[in-house]
């Protein structure tokens, strides 16, 4: 028996274990519930003013597991059905599926749900997805090919307008995803994708283009570090800057030790060049300076607990790391590791300069 048709059955065997057949109300129930409980963790984790206290909230998050089990319960066996689409297109967005299981569901949709009023939607949701960017893209591609639905396929173009975002910043790219955005504005503005609209998507993806993009200028950076002296941006213009976004709390402690680690590291490698480690932190400043007393993070870090900064360098969920130019100007947006340092090191060393694979790459 093929894998794929053995993924299939477990997900209906799944199904039909843990409920019996589902209902439209049952999965919306589902959602709601996830909502609620996300939306007073958040909160609660909000207003904490200790390390202690957010590492007591953060082991108190609502478990995402037990709502992919309950819903599976509701949709598996009911996926030939068209209301399970949205239902997995929710898993697909919120939960730890495993590339296998968005895999199945995906061709499982592709089977059976290509004619479905809501298959914009359900793109959306493949977007933001596990699955590999290509398997994504082919996927929208084909969806928009066969909709008739001006307002759904402006809805998958906003979705294929993400997806094509991971795939560097080349002017074709580019150009691409402005006209899908301009199709999507037009024709899907006010539809709804979760908490957000086509249209507020739309206009964050014009945004990362005009601003977070590989030769855009940085936004500027102006903070305090924790004793309050001025940080800005424009102090270290002349030198390559790696600005790395990060917190105590977003990973596990070994992962962020690894990380301050790293951090201290890529800072010594370019000690005595024209360089600077500039950390961006979003733990309240009393958190910031505790660790600063340990001597485990690097000598510049700017205390952000608004995330005003943050946000204008669209970080969701650190850690995330720009280099930018001597001018000023991005040159790399990922993940702290070796393609950021081989940035940095073309613009310290011009006449050996190598683009690192795809240039500029923006986290989602």
């Amino acid at each position: 028996m093929k894998l794929r048709h053995i993924q299939m059955i477990c997900f209906f065997v799944m199904g039909a274990l843990l409920a019996d057949a589902g209902t439209p109300a049952q999965a919306e129930a589902i959602v709601q519930e996830h909502k609620r409980l996300m939306a007073a963790w958040k909160a609660e984790l909000a207003g904490a003013r200790s390390m202690e206290m957010m590492r007591q909230i953060e082991a108190k998050k609502p478990s995402m597991e037990e709502y992919k089990k309950r819903m599976i319960g509701v949709v598996g066996a009911e996926f030939k059905h068209g209301w399970s689409l949205k239902y997995a297109g929710w898993l697909l967005r919120n939960t730890a599926l495993g590339k296998k299981d968005v895999k199945f569901i995906m061709e499982y949709a592709n089977k059976y749900h290509m004619a479905a009023p809501d298959l914009g939607v359900f793109c959306y949701d493949v977007a933001l997805s596990q699955q590999p960017v290509m398997a994504r893209k082919l996927f929208i591609d084909k969806a928009r090919k066969g909709m008739e639905d001006k307002e759904q396929r402006g809805v998958a173009a906003v979705a294929l307008a993400l997806v094509l975002s991971e795939l560097g910043d080349t002017g074709r790219n580019n150009a691409r995803r402005l006209s899908l955005v301009k199709e999507a504005i037009i024709h899907a503005k006010d539809v709804k994708l979760g908490g957000t609209d086509v249209g507020e998507v739309a206009m964050e993806i014009v945004y990362r283009l005009k601003n977070l993009t590989k030769n855009c200028m940085a936004p500027a950076v102006v903070g305090v570090d924790s004793s309050g002296a001025k940080v800005s941006l424009s102090q270290y213009k002349g030198k390559v800057v790696m600005l790395v976004f990060w917190s105590s709390f977003d990973l596990s402690n070994d992962k962020t030790i690894e990380l301050l680690a790293l951090m201290r590291n890529v800072e010594k490698q370019y000690l005595g060049k024209q360089f600077a480690l500039i950390g961006v932190n979003r733990d309240q400043i009393g958190n910031l300076r505790e660790l600063e007393k340990g001597g485990v993070t690097t000598r510049v870090n700017v205390s952000d607990p608004q995330q005003a900064i943050f946000k204008k360098y669209r970080v969701g969920t650190p850690p995330h790391c720009y280099v930018i130019d001597q001018l000023g100007k991005i040159q790399f947006s990922g993940i702290v590791g070796s393609f950021a340092t081989l940035t940095v090191d073309a613009l310290l060393n011009p006449s050996k300069r190598r683009s690192p694979l795809g240039g500029a790459k923006r986290a989602r």
